[in-house]
């Protein structure tokens, strides 16, 4: 009786080990087809953009924004930038009109109500040429 019972454990452990390599295996598998083709897993494959082979790719050009010039920008645009109000600009401007351009960038904390540090914020955005 005992020997009955080894060979069924027996039996069902290599059963259960060939299940187990089985499921590995189709797993494998699935995972290859996912990494390899992952249009057939989306749905809708023909909404996949795919890169043309036969031209080659464009390079983008990332071009720097434009300063804004102190001495010519009209109110609007000295609105534009952070932390300048339309009081602010008007004092700009009236600044500007008194005093002739801006020598620098530095210079436009002579104008009354713009520190450093509102100064810190605008010089990435503005320029004076």
């Amino acid at each position: 009786m005992a020997k009955q019972i080894e060979g069924i454990v027996a039996k069902h452990y290599w059963r259960a080990v060939t299940f187990l390599v089985a499921v590995i295996l189709i797993g494998a598998g699935f995972w290859s087809l996912r990494r390899f083709n992952p249009a057939l897993f989306l749905g809708k494959p023909d909404f996949i953009a795919v890169p043309n082979e036969d031209q080659p790719p464009q390079q983008s050009v990332q071009e720097k924004p434009a300063l804004l010039n102190i001495n010519t920008a009209i109110a609007e645009e000295l609105e534009t930038l952070s932390g300048i109000g339309p009081q602010m600009a008007e004092r700009i401007i009236q600044y500007r009109k008194k005093h002739g351009n801006f020598a620098s960038v530095e210079a436009l904390t002579e104008v009354k109500g713009l520190g450093e540090k509102t100064l810190e914020k605008l010089k990435p955005f503005i320029s004076v040429e």
